[in-house]
């Protein structure tokens, strides 16, 4: 069964991060990643950091989960977490200078692209 049969849908977010801001950007990733770790349709992430320009980075997530159906409870989850913590995600980003590109994609195969 291929991947997007099964219905995994796969986030990427990228950001455009300034380096002095770099420490409390990823402070905010790491625990929102953990937050996702912990919840049922999650599958695995993935970070990675580019150089983009004089004192700029671009940092790249990846995360893999079951299916659109597991989403939402994930979104809440985090939600319920920020709450928690008094973190307003919006607000914290302004900040910190961070700008965002978030996009949901479903993979495929080569084989599904290939005439049969």
């Amino acid at each position: 069964m291929s991947e997007i049969s099964s219905g995994r849908v796969v986030r990427v977010n990228r950001f455009s991060v300034p380096e002095e801001a770099r420490p409390e950007f990823m402070e905010l990733l790491e625990r929102t990643h953990r937050v996702m770790r912990e919840q049922p349709g999650f599958i695995d992430d993935m970070i990675l950091e580019q150089q983009a320009g004089s004192g700029i980075l671009s940092l790249i997530t990846i995360i893999r989960f079951e299916g659109e159906h597991v989403l939402q409870p994930i979104i809440a989850a985090v939600a319920r977490s920020d709450r928690e913590t008094g973190i307003d995600r919006q607000a914290f980003s302004r900040e910190l200078g961070v700008e965002s590109h978030v996009g949901f994609y479903a993979p495929i195969t080569f084989r599904e692209l290939l005439p049969a």
